[in-house]
Formats: C-alpha cells, sequence, structure tokens
C-alpha cells in the first residue's frame, strides 16, 4: 500500500513547497506550518493538511508564494458519490482555514511593523546604503543599522516594513501582506499626479528626483508590479499610471504583463546602458560621474 505522507511530500515538492522530509508532515487532519525547503532560514511558509481516513487526501502551499497544490490516494474519477462529497468538503474546510491562518499573520505582522516603524529613529545620512547609493534619507527610518521602509497599502494602512542592510540586503517582515502594496517615496497616490510605479525604493526616489511633478512609487519587486498597476488603476480608472521597471529581462517582461492588465504605460530603458548599470538609480549615478550616453 502506497505510503500517503510520502506521497503529499512528492506532490509538495514538484510544486515547490515541502519541508525537508516527509517525516515534517503531520496526518491528522489539521493544518500545520514547515519550513519550505530554499526559504530563509528560520521561517515557517509552507503549510500542510493531511487526512489517512479514506479517501487519503491532503493539501499544502506557501504563504510566501501563494501556490497551492491539492492531493487525493484516488484518482478523482474513480471516487465515489460519498467519497467525492468528503473531498470538496474537506477542500472547502481547508481553503477557509488556510485563509484564516493567512489573515491572522497579516494581522500579526502590521502590528509588529507598526510596532518597529513607531520605535526607528530617524535614518543616518551617511548609512552606507545611502552613500553608495546617492540618496536623502527621505522618508527612510534606521533601527541598529539597516534602514527600516513603511510598506503602506492604497488605503493608507501600513502592512509592514522592509529592513536594507548597509550592504544592500533587503528583507520584508515575515508574514506581511506583500501582494498589491508599496513604499512611497514622499506623498501618498492620491489619483491627482502621474503614478510612476518603480521596483524597489532607490530607483524610486532617483525618479521621483528627476521628475518632481509626479507621484513615484516602489512597487518592491517585479512580481509585484502588476498587483500594485491593477489596484491603482481599480482606485482610479482614469489616472496616468507609468511603469519603470529594471533594465533586466525579468522586470521588462513583469512591466509589460503588468501594464497590459492595468491599461499603463511602460518607461522604457535608455538607448544604451552603461556597464554595471541595472535600473535608473544606477543610470543617475552614473551620470553624476560623468559618464557620457548617446
Amino acid at each position: 500500500m502506497n505510503d500517503p505522507r510520502l506521497e503529499l511530500f512528492h506532490t509538495l515538492q514538484a510544486a515547490g513547497v515541502a519541508p525537508a522530509s516527509p517525516a515534517e508532515l503531520v496526518p491528522d487532519g489539521n493544518l500545520h506550518r514547515h519550513h519550505v525547503e530554499g526559504d530563509r532560514r528560520g521561517t515557517r511558509n509552507g503549510w500542510h493538511v493531511l487526512h489517512l481516513d479514506p479517501p487519503a487526501s491532503g493539501a499544502g502551499g506557501s504563504w510566501k508564494t501563494g501556490a497551492r497544490v491539492n492531493w487525493c490516494a484516488k484518482h478523482f474519477r474513480t471516487l465515489n458519490h460519498v467519497e467525492l462529497a468528503i473531498l470538496r468538503r474537506r477542500i472547502e474546510q481547508e481553503r477557509a482555514t488556510a485563509q484564516t491562518e493567512r489573515e491572522a499573520q497579516h494581522y500579526e505582522a502590521a502590528k509588529r511593523g507598526a510596532w518597529v516603524w513607531k520605535h526607528a529613529r530617524p535614518a543616518a545620512r551617511n548609512h552606507d546604503y545611502l552613500r553608495r547609493k546617492g540618496l536623502e534619507p527621505g522618508i527612510a527610518r534606521q533601527r541598529g543599522d539597516a534602514l527600516v521602509l513603511p510598506v503602506l497599502d492604497f488605503p493608507g494602512y501600513l502592512r509592514g516594513v522592509q529592513y536594507i542592510r548597509p550592504d544592500g540586503q533587503k528583507r520584508f517582515l515575515s508574514g506581511m501582506k506583500k501582494a498589491g502594496a508599496f513604499i512611497p517615496v514622499a506623498e501618498k497616490p492620491d489619483g491627482k499626479l502621474q503614478l510612476w510605479i518603480a521596483e524597489g525604493w532607490a530607483t524610486a526616489c532617483a525618479l521621483q528626483a528627476l521628475r518632481p511633478l509626479v507621484c513615484v512609487i516602489a512597487g518592491l519587486d517585479a512580481g509585484n508590479l502588476q498587483a500594485v498597476a491593477t489596484e491603482a488603476r481599480r482606485r482610479w480608472p482614469a489616472l496616468d499610471i507609468v511603469l519603470c521597471p529594471d533594465f533586466d529581462s525579468v522586470g521588462l517582461r513583469k512591466a509589460r504583463e503588468a501594464a497590459e492588465r492595468a491599461r499603463a504605460k511602460i518607461l522604457p530603458p535608455p538607448a544604451e546602458i552603461p556597464p554595471g548599470c541595472t535600473d535608473w538609480n544606477d543610470f543617475m549615478a552614473s551620470r553624476r560621474q560623468g559618464v557620457t550616453h548617446a
């Protein structure tokens, strides 16, 4: 007889949301969290549910990526009416439980983020990251040697924070709801000014300095551009939205997808990109250093 725990593990593994071994899966029909192989050490972004009573079934996913998979020991077409009803009921219950757990994580992350933001001090002007990027502290605060940036949603609520170390390493507060969130450069968007959406905060700051009459925000990363742009479009149907991706192929591809969904424009990269420049902050820094461009 096949081992349900091993089979669910392989299903989770194929989806990239498995723990280190099948032994970590708890077959008691309740939702459990686990560390996903490849995630940052100490995090528990994965979740799973495993039922051993007929029909043996389970589900799992990652709260970090939103990935989710279902598994059943029997093929769907071979289930009788009773088994099918049991399986459907389990799936609905698991969805509801996972959603409740996720919302609780978001709530706790927002509380922790508010505490961190309140107790952080104004950022030092000579912070290594700011100095290297040619930036003023602006809205940034500091905790220890890390910059602290507020991550907001469009209604203006704080969802969490982003930490930036002196060497440029970035980390979001664990459990934070990231989809559709952004980091402002100065004023929060209100639908009155043209909205430019960059990927990272340093790039957004460079673009804001370049175009002071628009509102620039950081969409956190390329993968979040679409969620931010579509939410802005939902709130302001007539707003002029411009996506400002980094110069790499991933950023440009994600920007094209977001522009199509949100009816937005794309700021094209410079006609000639100096070596080592990956975004508009790098490009502006190269201009300050006297590099000439076509």
